[in-house]
């Protein structure tokens, strides 16, 4: 081989040697870039991620989330948990939660995991809460001591929600256990899913002892079938009802109001049915009561306005006078009747006077009711003297045939009383 055929040669050596080195550079490159994937996926991430040496207590590593919250950079390490640094993060009063949660990882084996609950301060300055699951890491390459992986996510939302429903339920407990009320659901087939006081205190069963149990199993049969009926409709209709039950204790019945409504799940089934019955005994009393005073005071008015409209005047020494107004209806001749008499015994009365005057009509009733009164009269030795009697009233009395025989007539009041008085120098 001469010496161009030895240049050439080489030559191509260096051009193949060069390319070589181009694609070592590159394949260095591709494995720079993919030692580096693992902290750029650490750092994407939302959650706090952190390496801890659990002797030194020294960050060895974390994630560009926990860094911005601790005041540094993803990567970056720090002093120990109390003092200066990371630790600055912390709520103070979960300082000795933390502190117990690594005590335990770096006393426990390799591999084991832990979990723990502590508040940080977030990057508004407040205070936001964070569920660190942990693992225990052997030694590092350099034989120092053991190490723990954490990561925390924020769990503040559910925090909130869990304040919340522990708030719903403290206030519900309160209603259950002081309202006068009985509250009570139970699902479609009547077993009990809640109760408060006052139904233990009805059933003088505990609520560990009641839930579970039908209800229509614990109570007389006419209350049970009542009170199923209700349920149901209640259930089948989907919207609130009332309805009037009547439970029966030792010192008598008592009546309650029941306001029953559906209760749905979070998809909108319906599974149980919800009561809370007030009692309302007293009310009902207190209605009859007023009911009976009522009727009473109606009786009385009614007793003072037929006094009213038939009153009995004393004219003079046994001579009385009734006027009589308006119509005559039975009960009002009774009322007549009545009162004529008693009067007459009441007032020695020789002559009574009935003046019609103000009578719109006499029919055979009216008629019959006068002839009556005065045949009364007359067995108490009294003579009736029929006062006012219009020309239509006496064609009707005529009419009717009427028997006035014993019965003064006279046409007004003023000539009946003349005749009252006269018969009294008579006597």
């Amino acid at each position: 081989m001469n010496e161009q055929q030895k240049t050439v040669a080489l030559e191509a050596e260096v051009v193949a040697l060069r390319k070589e080195v181009q694609r070592l550079r590159s394949r260095n490159a591709e494995l720079e870039a993919d030692r580096g994937l693992p902290g750029r996926l650490l750092d994407a991430l939302p959650s706090l991620v952190y390496v801890l040496d659990l002797d030194e207590r020294r960050y060895i590593y974390w994630n560009r989330e926990f860094g911005e919250l601790a005041g540094g950079s993803g990567g970056g390490a720090a002093g120990p948990l109390r003092g200066d640094g990371a630790s600055s993060m912390f709520h103070p009063d979960d300082i000795d939660r933390i502190e117990e949660y690594r005590a335990r990882m770096a006393a426990g084996d390799s591999g084991q995991q832990a979990t723990v609950e502590y508040r940080a301060r977030g990057r508004d300055g407040g205070w936001r809460w964070f569920l660190e699951r942990g693992v225990a890491l052997d030694s590092g390459p350099e034989g120092s001591g053991r190490r723990l992986l954490g990561s925390a996510h924020d769990i503040t939302a559910r925090k909130h929600t869990e304040q919340m429903l522990e708030r719903s339920e403290s206030l519900l407990h309160g209603f259950l256990e002081y309202t006068p009320s009985m509250m009570v659901a139970v699902d479609v087939e009547g077993r009990l899913l809640l109760v408060n006081r006052e139904i233990e205190s009805y059933y003088r069963m505990s609520r560990e002892e009641l839930l579970g149990k039908v209800v229509y199993d614990l109570l007389p049969p006419a209350a049970s079938a009542s009170i199923r009926k209700a349920n149901d409709e209640t259930a089948a209709a989907g919207r609130p009802a009332a309805s009037e039950h009547v439970l029966v204790y030792p010192d008598g019945p008592r009546t309650y109001l029941s306001t029953k409504f559906p209760i749905r799940d979070a998809e909108g089934k319906l599974y149980a049915v919800g009561t809370v019955s007030v009692d309302i005994s007293r009310t009902k009393q207190a209605e009859a009561e007023r009911a009976e005073m009522q009727r009473q005071l109606i009786e009385m008015q009614q007793a003072t306005i037929q006094e009213l409209i038939t009153p009995l005047l004393p004219l003079a020494r046994g001579v009385v006078a009734m006027p009589i107004v308006g119509s005559v209806d039975p009960a009002r001749a009774e009322q007549i009747l009545t009162t004529l008499l008693e009067g007459i015994a009441s007032q020695k009365a020789k002559i009574a006077i009935l003046d019609i005057t103000g009578v719109k009509d006499v029919d055979a009733r009216v008629a019959r009711s006068l002839v009556d009164a005065a045949r009364a009269a007359g067995l108490l030795g009294t003579r009736v003297v029929l006062t006012g009697i219009k020309p239509q009233i006496a064609q009707t009395l005529t009419t009717l045939g009427a028997d006035l025989s014993g019965i003064v007539t006279k046409g007004t009041l003023q000539s009946g009383i003349a005749y009252a008085l006269g018969g009294r120098r008579r006597w």
